[in-house]
C-alpha cells in the first residue's frame, strides 16, 4: 500500500483498526534520488525520466541492454507490514529536534540550512520537542480525517454508476473506464497532499538524509541490522548534524517476513543463459553482462530517504553479507514523491496512472536499448527477452500491475479486489498458478494480448519461489516457451 495516495488500502486498514498509524491516508509520490546518492544519484529533475545522467541505467551508458529482468516493488504495505506515512510527522519532529540541539565546536557558524530550520521553530526561548511533536501529530490526524471524508465521498459518487460499466464491451474501453475511476479516486489524495504542504507538519524532514533517518529507526524484519559505529561513521562527516537517539525512542518499521532475503537474493544472482552467452560473445566480446535481476521501488510515499533507509540499505547490506563483500555498487532506483526541507511535497507519482506510466516507460527503455551495438543481432536475439514483474498491494497499484508482464498483489485488499472484479479482471492465488495458465501467460509475454490475470500472495516466500522458477527458465532459455509438465 502507498501512503496518502494509496487510498484503497488505507480505507481497508482504517476500517479494521480505526486509527491512523495502521495504514495512512496519505501516500506521496516522487522521483527521488537513488540509494547511492540522495542528493544526486538517480534523481532526475524531469519526473518523466526514470534515470538521471549519472545512473548506470541511463541511455548513454547502455545499462539496460544487459539488465533485462526487472522486479519493481511498491513500498508501503507491500514491503512493509504497515503504511509508514503516519510516521513522517514524528520523523520530521525528530529531525527538527536534532538541529535545535546542535553543538558547534569552536563557535562554528551555523549553516543556512540549519538557520532556516531553527527560524521556523516555535518562538519560545527554548525549542519544546514535546509541544512540537504534539502539534504535528494532531494536525496530521485532522488531515487524515479530511482525506477519509473526501475519499468516501468520491467513492460513493463513482459507485452510483455501476450500471454504466456494462456499456463498455471492448477491452480497451473497459480499461479506459477503470483508469478514469482510479484517477478520480486519487484526486482526494492530491488535494490533501497540498494541505499537508501548507500545514508544515513535515517541515525539516527533507533536510534529513537516509543516514540520519536510519539512526532514528528501529527496523524489524532484517537479518543484518546496521551497527551503531557504522551509523556514527556516516554522521561524523556532517559537522552540523548530531543525532543521539535512545533505543526506546526510535521509530519502529516492520518489513514483511521474507522481503529482505528475497530482494537480496535476486540482486546476488547472476545466472547466465545460452542466449546471454551468445550475445556476450558476438556483441560485447569478453565483457561479461550483468544478467541477474534489477530492482526498483515505485511508491507514492513522500520521503525517498525513508525508503532508502528502511528498505534499500538493509537489502544491500544483506546482499553484501551473502556475497561476503564489504562494498557493492548496486543501484536501486527509487521512483516516488519528494518532500523538501520546508515540508512541501512534490508529487512526481501522484497516483495509479502515474505508476502505470513508470512501468510503460521502463518497458520503452528496455525495448529501445535492445538496439545497442550490433543492432540486427541484438534486436533479433533479445526481442521480447525482457521481463517486468511488479508487486503492489492496493488499488493505486492496479493499473501498474496490469501494465507489467507479471502483476502480483500482496495481501487481500478488499477495495483492490472489488475494483478488479467490476472490470472483469481475474485474480488467482499464485500458489495455484499452473492451474490458471500462468505458464502460458509467461510464454506469451511479448504478445500482450487480452486482459491479463493478476496473482495474489500472502507472503514474500511465495514470490521468492516464483522468481526462482523464472531464474531457471531464463537460464535454460525457456522463459518464453511453455514448460513441460515435468518442469512444473
Amino acid at each position: 500500500m502507498d501512503s496518502i495516495n494509496g487510498f484503497s488500502n488505507t480505507i481497508d486498514q482504517h476500517r479494521q483498526h480505526q486509527r491512523c498509524n495502521s495504514q495512512s491516508c496519505f501516500a506521496p509520490s516522487t522521483s527521488p534520488p537513488d540509494n547511492k546518492d540522495m542528493n544526486g544519484g538517480n534523481f532526475s529533475s524531469n519526473p518523466t525520466l526514470l534515470f538521471s545522467e549519472s545512473s548506470k541505467y541511463h541511455r548513454r551508458n547502455n545499462g539496460l541492454t544487459r539488465r533485462r529482468r526487472w522486479l519493481v516493488v511498491d513500498f508501503d504495505g507491500t514491503c512493509t507490514q504497515h503504511d509508514t506515512t503516519p510516521l513522517l510527522p514524528k520523523l520530521a519532529a525528530f529531525a527538527a529536534r536534532s538541529r535545535s540541539s546542535l553543538s558547534f565546536p569552536g563557535n562554528k557558524p551555523k549553516s543556512r540550512e540549519v538557520a532556516d530550520c531553527e527560524a521556523a521553530m516555535p518562538k519560545e526561548e527554548e525549542y519544546d520537542h514535546k509541544q512540537d511533536l504534539e502539534r504535528r501529530l494532531s494536525r496530521f490526524q485532522q488531515l487524515e480525517q479530511e482525506f477519509l471524508t473526501r475519499y468516501s465521498h468520491a467513492k460513493a459518487t463513482l459507485t452510483t454508476n455501476d450500471e454504466q460499466i456494462e456499456m463498455y464491451q471492448m477491452e480497451e474501453q473497459r480499461l479506459q473506464s477503470m483508469h478514469a475511476v482510479l484517477d478520480a479516486l486519487d484526486e482526494p489524495s492530491t488535494t490533501v497532499t497540498r494541505m499537508v504542504s501548507e500545514s508544515r507538519v513535515l517541515h525539516g524532514l527533507g533536510h534529513a538524509d537516509s543516514n540520519e533517518l536510519e539512526a532514528m529507526l528501529n527496523i524489524h524484519g532484517v537479518t543484518t541490522p546496521r551497527v551503531e559505529n557504522e551509523v556514527n561513521s556516516h554522521l561524523s562527516n556532517k559537522d552540523e548534524v548530531r543525532i543521539d537517539f535512545e533505543a526506546e525512542e526510535r521509530i519502529e518499521i516492520h518489513l514483511r517476513p521474507g522481503c529482505e532475503s528475497t530482494l537480496a537474493r535476486i540482486l546476488s544472482s547472476h545466472s547466465q543463459s545460452h542466449l546471454d552467452k551468445e550475445i556476450d560473445n558476438e556483441v560485447y566480446g569478453n565483457t561479461p553482462s550483468c544478467l541477474g535481476w534489477s530492482l526498483a521501488v515505485l511508491s507514492i510515499n513522500w520521503c525517498p530517504a525513508l525508503i532508502d533507509a528502511s528498505l534499500v540499505q538493509p537489502v544491500l547490506r544483506k546482499k553484501r553479507s551473502v556475497l561476503h563483500q564489504e562494498q557493492c555498487d548496486t543501484e536501486v532506483p527509487i521512483w516516488s514523491n519528494h518532500v523538501d526541507g520546508e515540508g512541501v511535497v512534490t508529487l512526481h507519482v501522484p497516483g495509479a496512472l502515474a505508476k502505470r506510466e513508470r512501468i510503460m516507460e521502463l518497458r520503452r527503455c528496455l525495448e529501445r536499448d535492445c538496439h545497442y551495438a550490433n543492432q540486427e543481432l541484438v534486436q533479433s536475439m533479445t526481442r521480447s527477452k525482457h521481463l517486468i514483474v511488479y508487486v503492489g498491494d492496493s488499488s493505486t497499484d492496479l493499473a501498474a500491475l496490469l501494465e507489467a508482464d507479471i502483476g502480483i498483489i500482496m495481501g487481500n485488499s478488499s477495495s483492490t479486489r472489488t475494483i478488479a472484479e467490476r472490470w472483469g479482471i481475474q485474480i488467482f492465488a499464485l500458489r495455484d498458478r499452473y492451474e490458471y495458465g500462468f505458464d502460458l501467460e509467461v510464454s506469451n509475454i511479448q504478445a500482450r494480448e487480452g486482459m491479463k490475470n493478476l496473482w495474489q500472495v500472502d507472503s514474500w516466500h511465495e514470490i521468492n519461489v516464483m522468481l526462482e522458477e523464472l531464474d531457471l527458465r531464463w537460464k535454460n532459455n525457456s522463459l518464453f516457451t511453455r514448460p513441460s509438465i515435468e518442469s512444473k
